[in-house]
């Protein structure tokens, strides 16, 4: 709100300031820029932009003017045009607003690398600003360069040394790129930097425990002790790895305990429930189910904020086929950090999976702003874009997905696959040819589920439920009810395949057949 109040009344100056003696065209220039501006604040968006687009046309337009364009192009949704008007603002005039306004328009508009680009020149021209070293890396990791970013974060440490945060944010960076040696390096350095804080070396002991590195976990937490006799986390860790990693070591009431624990880590607490969770994988005993249920609940409730208790619930949910709320627990995993990958194939996966179609383009959508190199992305949208009947948009994507993995001939194969099987559901070719091993979910997943059962009405209404919004599914059930002559019904699952976003041409048809 403040920085708004800035922009408000620094632009107003910029128009207010007169010189003891002004022109005609001068005061004729001020008057239309003021006026201008009233229809922007009035929210006569459109009228505005027609008024400061006539004061270009006459003068070339000031970089107050630009930048106002830029604003008001952001306010109708057309970010392009927000950037190039706020672009021609920043390059008439190198104002820090207009640089933090540019760089909002290009994470907006996912132009990640534009962004990296803008952060790097402002540091080099303010290399004391540290601020300007982790927006310039959180660019770069938005773009995929996660080298780029590494390098950043390295200039930066020259600069100040090595400290808690950059080593945090390098280890997470090599650990996602699978680089485990030189995240344990950045780890390493920074307890030989401050061996004093015990926190660092809980940060290496938790790393060589999620690698499954034992022996190295119990040497660190071994000279935590030395240092801290009475480091409580410590104490836990160590009975944790001298103990059997059999589930059922420890009593419920026991495990309920450690995990109500605010004193205790929660990779500690994860690490107890992990062979839980595996156990479940391997065979789904249903007393073990509700009690990993129970126990990963509990621990979302102390750690509320902690991504990692979400996800951890999300996956007992996966694993036990309740994906409904596997995919909520994933999407809030993602409202609590968005910048793990494997959380978003997780949840696009779960959705379609859920025949949650209207959900699964909403945020494969959102996936592809932030993952725009990923093929699994597009693979999610175009079934999700396909579930509604557009099959040109959904082999547009299948399309950008194809060029992706050309290298790779078993991933073209499965795509390939998936695109007669899009040709199949649309009514243009034959189901009989499809190898549905290969599509996703296999044999048993919605697409190859609606190959084989779309004339099929009691096979269709076993994959039915309240939060079904795959539009093609329900247009193939109101086809079927209305062959049996069950017409309410069918009128109802065509109005939930329409609600859902059907583009199907004869979708309409077919409801106005029926109340006919």
């Amino acid at each position: 709100m403040r920085l708004s109040l800035l922009l408000l009344f620094g632009l107003l100056s910029l128009s207010a300031v007169a010189q003891e003696t002004l022109t005609v065209a001068q005061v004729q220039r001020q008057r239309a820029f003021i006026e201008a501006k009233q229809q922007a604040l009035l929210g006569k968006t459109d009228d505005a932009i027609a008024a400061f687009e006539e004061l270009v046309d006459a003068e070339g337009g000031d970089d107050a003017i630009q930048f106002e364009l830029g604003r008001l192009y952001r306010a109708k949704e057309q970010p392009n045009a927000a950037i190039e008007h706020v672009q021609k603002a920043y390059a008439a005039r190198n104002n820090d607003i207009y640089a933090v306004f540019l760089a909002t328009l290009y994470q907006e508009a996912g132009r990640h690398g534009e962004g990296a680009a803008l952060y790097g020149k402002l540091r080099k021209a303010d290399p004391t600003n540290e601020a300007l070293y982790f927006e310039e890396a959180a660019f770069l990791v938005r773009a995929q360069d996660i080298k780029g970013a590494i390098g950043v974060y390295n200039e930066l440490e020259e600069r100040t040394g090595v400290n808690a945060e950059l080593a945090r944010l390098k280890h997470s960076l090599y650990l996602g790129s699978g680089d485990a040696k030189r995240a344990e390096k950045e780890l390493v350095a920074l307890v030989e930097a401050q061996p004093y804080l015990t926190e660092h070396r809980h940060l290496l002991a938790g790393f060589y425990t999620a690698q499954n590195d034992k022996k190295s976990a119990e040497k660190v937490y071994e000279e935590i002790l030395r240092r801290e006799p009475s480091d409580v986390r410590a104490q836990l860790a160590l009975q944790n790895t001298a103990s059997s990693a059999s589930p059922g070591g420890e009593s419920d009431d026991e495990l309920m305990a450690l995990l109500g624990r605010a004193d205790v880590g929660i990779d500690l607490k994860i690490g107890k429930l992990l062979p839980l969770v595996q156990q479940i994988a391997r065979s789904l005993v249903p007393g073990e189910v509700g009690r990993a249920v129970s126990l990963a609940t509990e621990l979302r409730r102390v750690h509320p904020d902690e991504p990692k208790a979400t996800a951890l619930l999300g996956d007992i949910y996966f694993q036990t086929d309740q994906l409904n709320e596997a995919a909520d627990a994933y999407i809030a995993t993602l409202a609590l950090d968005d910048n793990v990958y494997p959380v978003w194939e997780q949840l696009l996966g779960t959705l379609y999976l859920a025949n949650r179609s209207v959900d699964l383009r909403k945020y494969a959508e959102e996936a592809l702003d932030l993952y725009p190199n990923r093929p699994a992305v597009y693979v999610h949208y175009a079934i999700g874009e396909a579930m509604r009947a557009d099959f040109a948009e959904a082999n547009a994507l299948l399309d950008q997905a194809k060029l992706m993995v050309s290298s790779q001939a078993e991933a073209t194969r499965s795509l390939d696959e998936l695109s007669r099987a899009f040709l199949a559901l649309a009514g243009t070719s034959s189901t009989d040819a499809i190898n549905k091993n290969v599509l996703p979910g296999g044999p048993t997943g919605p697409v190859a589920l609606l190959i084989d059962n779309g004339k099929n009405l009691s096979e269709l209404k076993k994959y039915d439920s309240p939060s079904n919004t795959n539009a093609l599914y329900l247009e193939l059930l109101g086809d079927q009810l209305s062959a049996a002559g069950d017409s309410d019904a069918a009128t109802r699952a065509y109005g939930r395949a329409k609600a859902a976003g059907s583009t199907s041409k004869e979708l309409a048809r077919k409801a106005s057949k029926i109340g006919s």
